[in-house]
């Protein structure tokens, strides 16, 4: 996962529920038989706690089997929420929370990162935006946007990290079953011991101390059309292609016209896989096709694994081929060729950049170019927005913004004044922040807008400070 942002906000501690008292998480063993045991963690997330799980996982007898991690947490320190669910990711810790019990704000980052995630049916999961000592500020909107991206590449679905960056700090959106069974919670009734047994979460206790490291597991093997699918398009492989191959707008063009052409010829689950499987594109820790210990599940499985092996080719093109992302992104959502294509300044810029901005539940790319100031005090940029990897239907366009920017810190105001492409009748905005870090980073929020935008967070793309 990426902490680059987590970094520089490391002395902020408050998203933990209003009233919480700043004790640290309690780990203790929980023995359930001879042979078995569970970590318990209760408590506010604090500095230091991932130590202290390192700490408690090391303990555990090597003649005992570890079930899982049970938490039972309000939240609370953002950034050492995201070491921990480092950590738990890296170990492959089933995480569960269990009757009575409930995961709030960071404490979802824990939940998001084990590959097996389970809950009870009256425990309670909620998710919202961060709070810096209560207050929605510049710098807990940009928290708010790590824990979206954390959450983003942790496979949760769109629908989800919208709810976090649209509820307050002040209050909590409680995750409804759907929503936990779309992010893969196994959902119980008995008891926490036979609820990791049946999900066949058990794993071993030979954990050695200090950060490990998550090794790249071996894939199941590859599961054949079920006979329900027979009638269906088969899940043909594209093959590489050779190197002469185009590989510009056009060529992303048609391998997006080809893809929704094979999407449109499918049904049932076999289609709801391929469709998760779009959804997990681009992701650096994709959600799997299968269930949990790496089980089959049919049709959805099928689905998924065919996308994947059509989308491996279109995966290497993306990479580093503008062109072709602006073709393969454009087609997808009825916008026109011109609109499509990668949006460049015709005039000399002074510095650029490359960030996000939530509006709804979409998370979209932003790349703002800044140009050379004139005579008076107010500045000219370019606004360019698309898609996100988890939001591959963001339509691309630009637009002029003008107003206020200090590129070695302090405010931002910039409204916007011109379409440079407009796709379609999608609305402009825009953007009021603040830089604490001499104008490398900017966030704050949306403005000017008419279409549910919230927040946004920048960083200046290369490490050379613009001059004075």
């Amino acid at each position: 996962m990426r902490s680059s942002l987590a970094a520089g906000l490391a002395c902020l501690l408050g998203l933990a529920l209003p009233g919480t008292q700043a004790h640290a998480l309690q780990f203790d063993q929980m023995t359930v038989s001879p042979t078995e045991v569970i970590v318990g963690g209760r408590g506010p997330i604090v500095k230091g706690d991932t130590d202290r799980l390192q700490r408690a996982l090391a303990a555990v007898p090597p003649t005992q089997r570890l079930l899982g991690l049970a938490l039972d947490s309000p939240g609370g320190n953002v950034v050492e929420g995201e070491q921990l669910a480092k950590l738990i990711r890296a170990r492959g810790l089933p995480v569960v929370i269990p009757s009575n019990s409930k995961c709030v704000s960071a404490c979802f980052l824990l939940l998001a990162a084990s590959p097996r995630r389970l809950a009870a049916s009256d425990a309670l999961v909620g998710v919202h935006s961060a709070s810096e000592e209560g207050e929605e500020t510049d710098t807990a909107l940009a928290v708010t946007t790590l824990m979206a991206r954390v959450a983003a590449e942790l496979g949760i679905p769109p629908a989800i990290i919208g709810k976090m960056v649209q509820t307050k700090a002040a209050s909590v959106e409680w995750l409804t079953r759907a929503d936990l069974v779309s992010m893969d919670v196994t959902i119980f009734d008995n008891d926490t011991p036979s609820a990791t047994r049946q999900a066949g979460t058990s794993i071993g206790t030979q954990i050695a101390p200090g950060p490990v490291p998550a090794a790249p597991q071996p894939g199941p093997p590859p599961v054949p059309l079920p006979q329900q699918a027979i009638n269906q398009p088969p899940p043909v492989i594209a093959p590489q292609p050779p190197a002469a191959a185009p590989t510009g707008f056009a060529s992303g063009r048609d391998d997006r016209r080809a893809w929704n052409s094979w999407l449109a010829g499918l049904h049932g689950p076999y289609r709801d896989g391929a469709v998760f499987a779009l959804s997990q594109f681009g992701m650096a820790m994709a959600a799997s096709c299968y269930g949990p210990q790496g089980v089959s599940r049919g049709d959805f499985t099928s689905g998924c694994e065919a996308a994947h092996q059509r989308l491996a080719a279109v995966e290497v093109r993306l990479r580093g081929n503008p062109d072709y992302a602006a073709g393969w992104n454009g087609t997808g959502i009825g916008t026109t060729t011109a609109a499509s294509q990668p949006i460049r300044p015709t005039e000399p810029t002074e510095a650029e950049y490359d960030g996000a901005y939530f509006c709804g539940r979409q998370v979209a790319h932003l790349l703002l170019t800044v140009f050379p100031a004139g005579d008076g005090s107010r500045r000219r940029a370019m606004f360019s927005f698309g898609p996100g990897p988890t939001s591959p239907n963001v339509p691309r366009g630009a637009f002029i913004v003008e107003g206020a920017i200090d590129l070695h810190g302090g405010e931002m105001a910039l409204s916007p004044v011109k379409w440079v492409s407009q796709p379609g009748t999608y609305n402009w905005l825009g953007l009021s922040g603040h830089s604490t870090d001499g104008g490398r980073t900017f966030a704050g929020r949306i403005i000017d807008s008419t279409n549910q935008c919230t927040i946004f967070t920048l960083q200046r793309v290369g490490d050379r400070a613009p001059g004075r």
